[in-house]
């Protein structure tokens, strides 16, 4: 089988095993090869994208948690103390220093310290539960993670209320065409040894191809929701998007020129067998690529497309 961590010959190799006894004698005995690599093909790709999508959720339940700090919001503030507060309201006091050896008193010591710069007042500090919304699952489970889960529940459950006079078929088609060209790059990223959906050579140069779609859903989804403040919001942010596409480009080729390929799986080989990662390579090109990346996501001080003062999320109006 080799190493285990090549999922898909893994997978492969069970998944023929189990077909083999299963459809011997039987009629469909011939094709158990071709039904053996379809199955194993797209169990690895389920696999593949739900390690991504587990990632994604954590991501998305500690990033919130940590901009309400910073602009000193209080709604979703429940955030490192929800860890460690009981139900009812009931909260487990400086937990930290219960814990033996004085383990706990480093991470006391950092929650004050956020209390104290990115806080709010003394009389309502940050880390107070908000009507006993933050304790949601089992302390194995992330409390709180759980909360993450439900809202988007939530969201996918509400009445879909498309524009009246609004290109019906656009409007609908865009958001499809922004996301699926962000699932379609997942698909080239190798997340280990044998673990990734498809290797071309010049797999850097499709991800980057595919990666100039999104501004083009941005705009179609802007202009055919027949609101003229979405359509601002879709040309500025399709504007952002693909200005900030170039210096982009030119870190990224900055890397493939350092490694030699094109192909995602030789750039990461090539940091391998050099013993040094490229972010030491290219110190200047990567804080390029995090300032571009920031840029690209429009999150602070880069989004002005979604100026909630002036365009109500952009070209998200109507959505």
């Amino acid at each position: 089988m080799g190493d285990w961590l090549q999922i898909h010959d893994w997978l492969h190799e069970n998944v023929t095993s189990l077909l083999d006894s299963a459809l011997h004698g039987s009629p469909l005995d011939a094709y158990s090869g071709g039904l053996a690599t379809v199955l194993a093909t797209g169990l690895t790709c389920v696999s593949v994208l739900g390690i991504f999508m587990l990632g994604l959720g954590v991501i998305l339940w500690v990033e919130p948690k940590i901009w309400a700090r910073m602009m000193d919001r209080r709604g979703r503030i429940t955030d490192w103390r929800s860890l460690w507060v009981g139900e009812q309201g009931v909260t487990a006091g400086e937990w930290w220093n219960k814990v033996p050896y004085g383990l706990g008193r480093p991470i006391g010591a950092l929650n004050k310290w956020l209390n104290k710069v990115m806080g709010n007042s003394s009389k309502h500090p940050s880390v107070e539960r908000v009507n006993n919304r933050s304790w949601h699952g089992a302390w194995w489970a992330l409390p709180g993670f759980v909360q993450t889960i439900a809202d988007g529940a939530k969201f996918l459950t509400k009445e879909h209320m498309p524009p009246t006079k609004a290109d019906r078929t656009i409007y609908e088609l865009s958001p499809f065409l922004i996301i699926s060209s962000t699932v379609l790059i997942i698909g080239f990223m190798p997340f280990s040894s044998g673990i990734y959906a498809i290797n071309p050579d010049l797999s850097v140069l499709f991800a980057l191809a595919i990666f100039g779609i999104a501004p083009l859903g941005v705009f179609f989804a802007g202009w055919s929701s027949n609101n003229k403040y979405t359509l601002i919001g879709g040309i500025r942010s399709a504007a952002q998007l693909t200005a900030y596409e170039i210096p982009l480009l030119i870190t990224v080729l900055g890397v493939c020129i350092v490694s030699g390929s094109f192909n995602f799986i030789e750039v990461v080989n090539f940091q391998h067998s050099s013993g040094a990662w490229n972010f030491f390579l290219l110190p200047l090109g990567f804080g390029l690529f995090i300032i571009t990346m920031i840029a690209e996501v429009e999150r602070i001080p880069f989004d002005m497309p979604e100026a909630e003062a002036e365009l109500v999320e952009g070209w998200w109006t109507e959505y």
